[in-house]
């Protein structure tokens, strides 16, 4: 049997590449090639370090910075109508469609096809991803996993995309068994409700090794009104520092790597048997660096934490913060305090860091947010010398804070996919005028220059 894995297009307002990788598909890469007989073949739009990854000429392809960071090619797309008055222009992020099309030629015929997905308003991008994969492929079987799956109901799916099969929540155990359904050999069915039995993820099909994505845990114990990681990952699972280490040593030894990238939504939580055991064993024995785009828990950031940091190599330290105001504080089960975030920052400041180096997310168009709200948590930020970035709320299907916009309508019932796309909601659900978002935008760009 043949499969083919993809990581499909983005069409949105803005796509950036903060070291995004589809870790859940080279999960899934890794199980087959371990337990199956299958042939496995890899195709990343948004892979900017492959060969055809820029057109001749474009800037953008010298535009990547020393730790991995980047821009990808993009191209203009008409909008949805839904977008017509949005004020941001709307493109195709990834590769070039030439050179995708190039690619999938190059592929011999599969059987099966599994394509991930992230964003539930990055529907554009997985529809004509799948679309050109029936055309090339139109005898094999499509199988969407991630996200999409997981919040939205098939019959919503299925009137975006022709796809053949939905693969909700953790894949590792059901594509075993979907395998085998289809003909295909699979050798074993471990169990992967012990996250430490999964095998490293299959990173060889990635084009550039110098920056690999790492996993500690999977899930969040808190449960944020806006947030879907709960719904995403029922239960929190964490690996034991014991095996985190070993993935780091074997990457490191393996690929050289010197830069890893974090995903975990809750890398501090339980600090004492996983971050602190593994990293400040990190900080004696080897020379790497570590980048956590994800919102850190300021109130884990104690002394020895800010240290564990520092010495351990953290590049890029992001807290989350959303807001000063109580109420809001609370939509996020009030995971930080004002007296916590200026805690952190003073930890990681006699740590070695700048403040200006520390990056601070503040939730920009959540539900009942006034503009007062918001400008007084970037004066607050400011105060504290660190550098503000904008997290623009995104209605996120499932949430508490989806159903409740949905009741009160906001927005549609049944659930319009684009709805979700987080521009367009600041710009036109928000209730914050065209003027005012830009009043704000334009306020968190000159503290991100001082």
């Amino acid at each position: 049997m043949k499969i083919l894995l993809v990581n499909p297009y983005i069409y949105d307002f803005t796509a950036y590449d903060l070291w995004l990788r589809p870790l859940g598909l080279l999960y899934i890469a890794a199980v087959l090639k371990k337990y199956t007989a299958c042939e496995l073949y890899w195709l990343d739009t948004l892979d900017r370090f492959q060969q055809g990854a820029y057109p001749a000429g474009d800037k953008r392809a010298k535009k990547t910075k020393p730790d991995g960071r980047g821009k990808y090619h993009r191209e203009a797309v008409e909008k949805p109508v839904i977008y017509r008055e949005t004020p941001r222009s709307y493109a195709r992020y990834g590769i070039p469609f030439k050179t995708f099309s190039e690619k999938l030629n190059k592929i011999p015929s599969v059987d099966i096809i599994l394509v991930t997905s992230l964003m539930t308003y990055w529907i554009d991008g997985m529809k004509i991803t799948i679309d050109t994969l029936k055309r090339r492929f139109p005898s094999a079987k499509i199988v969407m996993g991630g996200v999409l799956p997981t919040l939205v109901p098939e019959d919503i799916l299925k009137n975006h995309m022709d796809v053949d099969y939905l693969i909700k929540g953790y894949g590792e155990n059901k594509i075993l068994e979907f395998i085998k359904e289809h003909g295909g050999g699979v050798y074993s069915y471990p169990d992967f409700s012990d996250i430490d039995t999964i095998p490293y993820p299959a990173v060889e099909f990635l084009s550039n090794k110098d920056v690999l994505p790492l996993m500690t845990s999977r899930g969040c114990p808190f449960h944020c009104t806006y947030c879907a990681s709960d719904i995403l990952n029922p239960r929190f699972l964490e690996r034991s520092a014991d095996k985190v280490l070993e993935e780091i040593y074997f990457l490191h030894d393996t690929y050289a790597t010197r830069d890893f990238v974090i995903f975990d939504d809750a890398l501090l939580i339980n600090k004492q048997k996983r971050f602190l055991k593994v990293f400040q064993k990190v900080s004696e024995t080897l020379d790497v660096h570590f980048h956590t785009p994800n919102g850190l828990h300021a109130g884990e950031i104690d002394r020895e934490t800010a240290e564990t940091f520092f010495k351990s190599g953290f590049k890029m330290m992001r807290l989350s913060f959303e807001s000063t105001r109580s109420e809001i504080l609370s939509m996020s089960s009030d995971k930080v305090t004002v007296r916590q975030m200026k805690t952190a920052v003073e930890n990681l400041e006699a740590a070695g860091y700048k403040r200006k180096d520390i990056d601070v997310y503040l939730l920009f168009g959540v539900p009942g947010q006034r503009l007062e709200d918001i400008e007084e948590a970037l004066a607050f930020v400011k105060g504290l010398g660190v550098t503000p970035h904008l997290s623009y709320f995104s209605p996120v299907p499932g949430t508490i804070d989806f159903i409740d916009l949905q009741k009160s309508g906001v927005l549609s019932t049944p659930v319009n996919l684009y709805e979700t796309n987080k521009i367009y909601f600041v710009y036109n659900k928000s209730g914050f005028s065209f003027e005012e978002v830009k009043h704000i935008k334009d306020q968190a760009a000159v503290l991100q220059m001082l």
